[in-house]
C-alpha cells in the first residue's frame, strides 16, 4: 500500500502510470489511519490488488479530502472515497463527484442508512456522546443528560468548566450543520452562548473531539464532561481513566448517529478494482473489524458481531438515536460556515 501526501502521490503515481506500473486502484481516505490501514491492507492480500492511499491530517478531517474530490471533479484521480462522516458525501453527490453504486450493494443497509440518490454507502458508525469524569463527579445526579448541560451554569459553581470541539471540521463541524439545519435560530442561539462561555472560563473549546478527551481524563483540568465522539471515549476508558460515556438526549430525539460512508469517483480510472474496493470496506467484515477495533464503531447491519463486552453499542437497540435529513444537511454544507468561522475564530 502506497501512503503519501497528495502532491507527492501523484507526481510518484502518474510518472509510475507512464511506465506501466501505477497502482491498480486509488483511495482517498478520510478515516484515521490506525483504523483504515489494516482494511486496506487486507483487501490488498485478497484481491492481490495495489491501492495508492491518500489520507488526511485530523486538522483538516472530513474537509480536506472533500475539497480535493471538488477540485479534481473534471480530472479525478481518485477512484474510491471512504470517509469518516456523511454531510461532504452528501455534498459530493449533489456535486456530480460520486456515481451510482453497482446493483444490489445497497439493499443490504437499512432503508434508514440507504442514499434515497443510490450514491454511497453508510456503514460502521460514531455516536456523540458525553465523556463523565466520575471523579470529580462522583454522583451520577449531576451527571448531564442533554447537549444544553455543556451551558447548565451548576458546573461553574461546583469549580469545573465543560468542554467541546470548535464546530469547524470533523464530527463537530457536521453535528453543528445538522443543528442549524433543523432549528437554524436556536441552534444559532446555543452556539453563541458557547462562544460566550469560552470567552468568560466556563467551557473549554478546544481544537478536536481527541483534546476533549484528554481534558475530561486529567482530572486537574477541572472538566466535568465534554462533548466527543464513541472512540475518543472509547479509547480513554481503555487507558484506564476514571470516565464513564453518557448517550445524550436519551429522554427526546436521542443522540447524534455519524456513519463512516464510501463511493465509487466518477470518472474513475480503475472502475472494475474501484468496486471491488468499494465492497470490500462496505462488507459485513470490515463493520465486525471496526466494531472489534479501537474505534470501537457500531454496525448498522443486523448479524454483524460485535465485542461480547458490550461495549460497542447497536443503534435503535441499544439507545436511541436522532433521525437526520442528510440530504437537507449536505445541501447546507457551506451555508454556516464563515458564521461559525467568525464566531469561534474571530480576527485578531
Amino acid at each position: 500500500m502506497r501512503r503519501t501526501g497528495l502532491v507527492v502521490l501523484w507526481g510518484f503515481a502518474l510518472a509510475l502510470a507512464g511506465c506501466g506500473n501505477g497502482p491498480d486502484v486509488v483511495l482517498y481516505c478520510g478515516v484515521d489511519q490506525d483504523q483504515s490501514q489494516g482494511i486496506v491492507e487486507l483487501f490488498e492480500q485478497s484481491a492481490g490488488l495495489d491501492v495508492a492511499y491518500y489520507g488526511e491530517s485530523e486538522a483538516s478531517r472530513s474537509v480536506g479530502l472533500p475539497q480535493q474530490l471538488l477540485l479534481e471533479k473534471k480530472r479525478p484521480r481518485a477512484d474510491v472515497y471512504w470517509s469518516n462522516e456523511i454531510m461532504h458525501m452528501v455534498h459530493l453527490g449533489r456535486s456530480g463527484v460520486t456515481d451510482p453504486l453497482p446493483k444490489g450493494l445497497a439493499e443490504e443497509f437499512p432503508e434508514a442508512w440507504r442514499d434515497p440518490r443510490g450514491r454511497y454507502i453508510a456503514f460502521g458508525a460514531r455516536a456523540r456522546v458525553f465523556l463523565v469524569n466520575t471523579e470529580l463527579l462522583p454522583n451520577k445526579e449531576d451527571w448531564p443528560k442533554s447537549t444544553e448541560d455543556l451551558l447548565n451554569p451548576k458546573y461553574h459553581k461546583m469549580g469545573f468548566t465543560t468542554s467541546m470541539a470548535e464546530p469547524l471540521t470533523g464530527t463537530t463541524y457536521t453535528h453543528a450543520v445538522a443543528m442549524l439545519t433543523e432549528e437554524e435560530e436556536g441552534a444559532k442561539s446555543f452556539f453563541k452562548a458557547v462562544a460566550a462561555a469560552r470567552s468568560a472560563g466556563r467551557m473549554k473549546v478546544v481544537t478536536s473531539n481527541g483534546r476533549v478527551m484528554q481534558a475530561v481524563k486529567d482530572s486537574s483540568e477541572k472538566v466535568a464532561f465534554g462533548l466527543t465522539d464513541t472512540d475518543d471515549a472509547w479509547i480513554a476508558i481503555t487507558q484506564g481513566a476514571k470516565v464513564k460515556i453518557v448517550y445524550p438526549d436519551q429522554h427526546r430525539q436521542g443522540s447524534f448517529l455519524i456513519p463512516n460512508t464510501a463511493a465509487l469517483v466518477r470518472g474513475r480510472r480503475h472502475p472494475k478494482e474501484a468496486e471491488r474496493l468499494l465492497r470490500w470496506l462496505v462488507s459485513a467484515e470490515t463493520e465486525a473489524t471496526l466494531a472489534k477495533g479501537r474505534s470501537a464503531q457500531m454496525p448498522l447491519r443486523d448479524g454483524v458481531p460485535v465485542p461480547e463486552d458490550g461495549h460497542v453499542l447497536r443503534p435503535g437497540k441499544d439507545f436511541k438515536f436522532q433521525p437526520v435529513d442528510w440530504q437537507a444537511v449536505g445541501a447546507n454544507v457551506d451555508r454556516w460556515r464563515d458564521w461559525l468561522t467568525a464566531l469561534f475564530k474571530p480576527a485578531d
